[in-house]
């Protein structure tokens, strides 16, 4: 007798009628079995707010990773590219190299530089959304006002703004908050903004078409940005007054061993991308090696290691010689630990500051008038220009209205000490994830590849959530609780903890670090290869677990082309 092997159940009675076995005439909690085979994927819909890198991702790997969803990806910008598109500054350049820089499914061998520029990163980023058509997600000129979680439905009600001004309504099962961690630029919180009657500027809201040159120019801060504003814009203005309150370590940039002379910048010429387009393993070699040079930093994260001492002593030598200025070096050189603050590559940027036009003011801007900016001593400076390079919100709140689970408010929640888990989830926002959240991997090198992680993260989840019945999943307080505390216990030794104004401490000197993950960028990858599961608490949309069980089958049986030995192939089997 030869057996079909497609499924044909035959009749399948009602569950309530007369069975031949006597102890099967009972009703098992009023459970009914769901006709459909094991790991069946209900349609889902899933929102992700911003497109700018996060966003990509998460539009190329949807696309080839997740069956039956609906993806839609909201951006309150003209176009795609986030931080990108928005910072265009003078001398704004990536301190990350170029060739770590970008997504791994998309190597770009043509980068012109070592360092790219805001311009031709924001290119590439146009150009992959082109390519592999991603934009057919997005919807621009829209932003998402508030997200509201249902607990009868166990879904998002998103309120947004169209790009015709109108208010709209939206929902999803799955919320992805992708509008990075610095997207939301803000002015300092000093008096007398809205009097000046100068040109107000912040970095990451340049204005292209004004022209700085013989202006009398103040600018504000000493990070990242500033960084770069002040030696591209020095030998243009008349006069510079660059408030520095805090000192900071100017380092070489990051994979200096691949860099020209003494970590700086250089350009590619034709015939090495020419190469490299055509020789795909050598180009990947290349790329594999800078990666690999990224990743060798975390010993230098110790406060107490040989690399902290002596790099710490190199880096300060190396700005004693660039400032040129004894006077200048005391001020500038930090004494907390190398790495506190976000370590700061700067060409050009010490030895701009010892020039004939610009003056150091080691304090705070505390106050502008229709035509000046005072500092702490009350001196005032007559500026025709105001530059403020002052960073971002660094809550890691959304730019969004949240409210969750309990009425539970997002912004009130993290408030000055926010707190989620593994930098991707947090408790009261269920089917929520951040990109990225609370104590992430943000200073851990390249944040695209890190961003693919995260992204194969979600993806684990939301395959579970889609096929086994799942209504919300929302990480554990005791799992937040035990990861707050390894967290901060590991920050002992580490660089972030160090007594520094840094917005890894949300600005603070003595503060917790809230922005950094607790070891390498190794250990994060190797961590979040799995989801921890017993981590989350799950609820479940009917009231039974294993009504995702269904009738028996499997696709496999159910496919004429199902291997029906397929477990003889499993990797297991091969050891």
């Amino acid at each position: 007798m030869e057996i079909s092997g497609a499924p044909d159940p035959g009749l399948i009675p009602p569950s309530d009628a007369v069975h031949e076995n006597k102890w099967y005439n009972k009703d098992f909690d009023g459970y009914r079995i769901t006709e459909q085979p094991l790991h069946a994927k209900r349609h889902l819909r899933i929102i992700c707010v911003g497109a700018g890198a996060a966003g990509l991702q998460i539009a190329y790997k949807a696309e080839r990773a997740l069956t039956n969803i609906d993806l839609q990806i909201y951006e309150k910008n003209s176009d795609i590219g986030g931080t990108w598109l928005e910072n265009r500054y003078p001398g704004c350049t990536c301190d990350i190299p170029s060739h770590s820089y970008q997504f791994t499914w998309a190597r770009n061998p043509t980068w012109s530089q070592y360092y790219s520029t805001s311009e031709e990163i924001w290119q590439y980023f146009k150009d992959v959304a082109t390519k592999f058509d991603l934009e057919k997600y997005v919807q621009l000129k829209t932003t998402v006002e508030s997200a509201t979680w249902d607990e009868e439905s166990g879904q998002w009600k998103v309120s947004i703004l169209g790009p015709d001004g109108k208010r709209g309504d939206d929902w999803c099962d799955i919320l992805i908050s992708g509008s990075g961690v610095l997207n939301s630029w803000k002015y300092p919180n000093i008096p007398g903004l809205d009097l000046f009657k100068g040109k107000l500027m912040h970095s990451a809201k340049w204005d292209n078409d004004y022209n700085l040159t013989g202006k009398t120019v103040a600018v504000i801060g000493g990070g990242s940005s500033a960084v770069q504003i002040i030696p591209n814009i020095q030998d243009r203005v008349g006069k510079l007054y660059a408030f520095l309150r805090s000192p900071v370590w100017i380092t070489t940039g990051f994979g200096a061993k691949y860099a020209g002379p003494g970590g700086t910048n250089f350009e590619y010429n034709t015939e090495q991308t020419q190469k490299w387009k055509e020789n795909t393993e050598e180009y990947n070699t290349y790329a594999r090696g800078i990666e690999g040079e990224l990743n060798k930093r975390f010993n230098l994260m110790h406060m107490h290691s040989t690399d902290q001492k002596n790099s710490r002593q190199l880096i300060a030598d190396l700005m004693t010689n660039k400032l040129s200025n004894d006077k200048l070096a005391k001020k500038l050189i930090p004494e907390f630990a190398l790495g506190c603050r976000r370590m700061t590559p700067g060409s050009g940027y010490l030895e701009s500051l010892s020039k004939e036009n610009v003056e150091v003011i080691n304090e705070s801007a505390v106050r502008l008038t229709e035509t000046s900016i005072v500092d702490e001593s009350g001196v005032e400076h007559e500026v025709d220009v105001v530059i403020c390079a002052t960073g971002f919100d660094t809550s890691f709140t959304p730019h969004f209205k949240v409210t969750g689970r309990n009425d539970a408010d997002i912004k009130t929640q993290f408030g000055d000490f926010p707190v989620g888990y593994l930098g991707i989830t947090a408790e009261n926002f269920p089917n929520m994830f951040l990109l990225i959240g609370p104590n992430g991997p943000v200073s851990h090198s390249s944040i695209l590849p890190i961003l693919e992680w995260y992204t194969r993260y979600a993806f684990q989840m939301i395959y579970k959530f889609q096929t086994e019945n799942i209504k919300s999943f929302e990480p554990k307080r005791g799992a937040v609780k035990d990861l707050y505390n390894h967290t901060h216990e590991l920050m002992k030794r580490l660089v972030w903890s160090s007594a520094c104004r840094s917005w890894f401490k949300m600005g603070k000197t003595h503060g917790p670090v809230t922005a950094i993950y607790p070891g390498s960028r190794l250990h994060f990858f190797e961590l979040l290869k799995e989801v921890r599961w017993e981590d989350y608490e799950l609820t479940y949309k009917t009231g039974n677990r294993f009504q995702f069980l269904g009738n028996g089958y499997t696709f496999t049986e159910m496919s004429p082309d199902g291997d029906p030995v397929w477990y003889f192939d499993d990797e297991f089997t091969k050891i």
